[in-house]
């Protein structure tokens, strides 16, 4: 009779997984998933704020220097109504504005207008401030510039704010 107590004993011993263990190990399995699921998803949108982040400085920093780029060389600016035009060193009659979102240029004196900046970016503002512009004022004229701009891509939206001064290149006489 001791040999078939000594052989059952044996036998329960080679059984399967108990219930406890296989819940233990089913949770453990499912925490390395939720942990890895959890990284990709982080990662993903860290990804697209990247995105965003890459649209709107190219977007600020393309329309900062074409405006720039005329404005150095321009003369007789004014601003109305948040539109700055002056003459271009070509002679062409140059006017900036914000229009829905998007910072529009026009040269032809106003007739036909095109974007500067892209449609993955919005514009939330943009202002120019005049200084030194009135003959014999003794300052050096030159224009400021603020621009706030958004861009969103999915659910992720990046906000950048920039102003910069740029000085005419030729001074008043």
């Amino acid at each position: 009779m001791e040999i078939k107590t000594f052989m059952q004993k044996k036998h329960n011993k080679e059984s399967g997984l108990t219930l406890i263990e296989l819940i233990v190990a089913v949770g453990i399995f499912g925490l390395v998933v939720v942990m890895s699921v959890s990284i990709c998803v982080s990662a993903l949108l860290s990804q697209r704020r990247m995105i965003a982040l890459r649209n709107v400085e190219d977007n600020a920093r393309f329309a900062l220097e074409s405006m720039a780029r005329e404005i150095r060389t321009g003369k007789n600016f004014s601003k109305n109504n948040g539109l700055l035009s002056f003459t271009n060193a070509k002679g062409e009659s140059i006017i900036y504005g914000l229009n829905n979102g998007v910072i529009e240029k026009s040269s032809d004196g106003g007739s036909s207008y095109f974007s500067v900046t892209g449609s993955e970016a919005n514009v939330n503002y943009l202002d120019f401030y005049l200084m030194g512009q009135a003959p014999g004022d003794g300052l050096e004229p030159r224009i400021t510039i603020t621009i706030g701009i958004t861009s969103q891509i999915g659910n992720q939206s990046v906000n950048l704010k920039v102003q910069t001064t740029i000085s005419e290149r030729f001074l008043q006489s």
